[in-house]
């Protein structure tokens, strides 16, 4: 293999890692569905489910930060890695 061929290849390892990424920021797409039933503005909630509900979102919006991270982390270096 030429080596113009070789540096436009990407390790399987590299599309496996963006595809956990992928799935997991899925679940978490999945998980964020449930927060408008908690954020319904015509339900009262106890200051119990509206701390639950802040908590909950507080934790889906600091994974979220570190997968969109890592994602664009991983595909600048496989950008780097073709050039």
């Amino acid at each position: 293999m030429g080596k113009s061929q070789e540096s436009n290849t990407i390790a399987y390892q590299e599309i496996l890692a963006i595809k956990a990424s992928l799935r997991e920021l899925k679940s978490w797409h999945e998980a964020l569905h449930f927060m408008r039933h908690f954020l319904d503005g015509k339900k009262i909630r106890t200051s119990e489910e509206m701390q639950a509900c802040a908590e909950m979102f507080e934790v889906v919006y600091q994974k979220f930060g570190a997968l969109l991270t890592e994602s664009e982390v991983s595909l600048r270096k496989i950008v780097k890695q073709n050039k």
